[in-house]
């Protein structure tokens, strides 16, 4: 099957990896179901650099921290990917992504220990273009829109 085709390429091409960074991303389709997007950036030891959607999952019923943690977590299984080679999660600013205490980030923070992630280490950072969109809906900027658009693309 082509699905399993494309799993063993991105576990063989991610066992690779001498570390990396996820991105994840929530929002709700047309049918009103909420969607998990996992994307992974990876680096080997020769410097080349790979980037992947890991994984598009529906999250039924809520979108808590720890539902999205369950996700990714299940993903990451599912994958072999060892928590211990993550270095940077990028997430938006919803409260279920970087909640202190019952978000993504602060349940990934608590559970650092046990999942041989270096929490001290890791970068964490939350993307503002969802804030920057929504501003740009309201009251028309283009120009503006494109600069964000151009300065997150270069970085």
């Amino acid at each position: 099957m082509m699905a399993n085709d494309i799993k063993t390429t991105l576990t063989d091409r991610m066992a690779g990896f001498a570390s990396f960074s996820m991105a994840l991303d929530e929002s709700t389709d047309l049918s009103d179901t909420a969607q998990l997007a996992i994307f992974i950036l990876g680096v080997n030891k020769e410097f080349t650099v790979a980037e992947e959607l890991l994984a598009l999952q529906p999250l039924k019923g809520t979108t808590t921290g720890e539902d999205i943690f369950i996700e990714v977590q299940r993903v990451f299984t599912s994958f072999g990917f060892p928590w211990s080679k993550l270095i940077g999660v990028c997430t938006d600013g919803a409260p279920s992504m970087v909640g202190l205490r019952e978000g993504f980030i602060g349940i990934l923070n608590e559970k650092a220990t046990e999942l041989n992630v270096q929490k001290y280490d890791l970068i964490v950072l939350h993307c503002i273009i969802h804030q920057q969109n929504l501003c740009f809906k309201s009251i028309q900027l283009q120009n503006v829109m494109n600069v964000v658009v151009k300065t997150i693309n270069f970085i």
